[in-house]
């Protein structure tokens, strides 16, 4: 399982989180939740994570709601 870290994380545009944890086992997503302090094993990635459709991709910026509804997959790396 691999456990990373954003600054921000939308989940299909609708949900905003701060500072969140998503955990990926064969690049889908298996888990979400906020980050309240180090973990051991987490990547932090810093900038957004979008998760859409269990699949999850990290963009360097911090994005906004409106920046998130106009970003294409093929800007973001997927994780």
């Amino acid at each position: 399982m691999r456990r990373v870290a954003a600054s921000r994380v939308y989940i299909n545009e609708k949900e905003s989180h701060t500072n969140h944890v998503v955990e990926l086992l064969d690049h889908s997503v298996v888990n979400h939740y906020a980050l309240e302090g180090e973990l051991p094993m987490t990547e932090w990635l810093g900038g957004t994570i979008i998760i859409r459709n269990r699949k999850a991709y990290h963009v360097p910026q911090v994005l906004s709601p409106e920046d998130i509804l106009t970003i294409s997959c093929t800007t973001m790396t997927r994780l």
